[in-house]
């Protein structure tokens, strides 16, 4: 056995599934009462970008995307074909709160900078992305 195998535990492998389907259910309950922020990538480079304001008809600039979404859950579509991640936003919330020298107002990038919508963000590497999916200390706290 590999040290990062997990020894097979039958009734421990069983609530771990029946755990992760439960958050499927709620996902999709969550879906069908329109709790999800949904963004598509038409860049398919790995990346994630993060609206956090926007300048609608260039008339000042207002708090928008995670900074004011209500969805539990948000979704971010790398293609079409149906390769996505759905992350809940409480978590990604998480992560932003612990790297404050990351996701700070000087970090922040332009958004379409040139349109009648223009907005402003963050854009995660995909080492952050993965960061943000797997790393336990972003775990709702138990």
């Amino acid at each position: 056995m590999r040290e990062y195998d997990i020894p097979p535990n039958f009734l421990k492998d069983l609530q771990h599934g029946e755990n992760g389907e439960q958050i499927i259910r709620d996902f999709l309950n969550d879906a069908n009462s329109g709790s999800i922020e949904i963004k598509t990538d038409r860049y398919r480079n790995g990346r994630i970008a993060i609206e956090t304001d926007q300048n609608p008809r260039n008339e000042g600039w207002k708090k928008s995307g995670i900074n004011i979404t209500t969805a539990k859950w948000w979704v971010y579509q790398y293609h079409l074909d149906g390769t996505f991640l759905m992350i809940k936003t409480a978590r990604m919330k998480r992560y932003m709160r612990a790297h404050p020298e990351r996701f700070n107002e000087k970090n922040k990038q332009n958004f379409a900078p040139k349109s009648d919508n223009p907005a402003k963000g963050f854009i995660l590497e995909q080492h952050e992305v993965m960061d943000m999916m797997l790393n336990p200390k972003y775990d709702q706290p138990q």
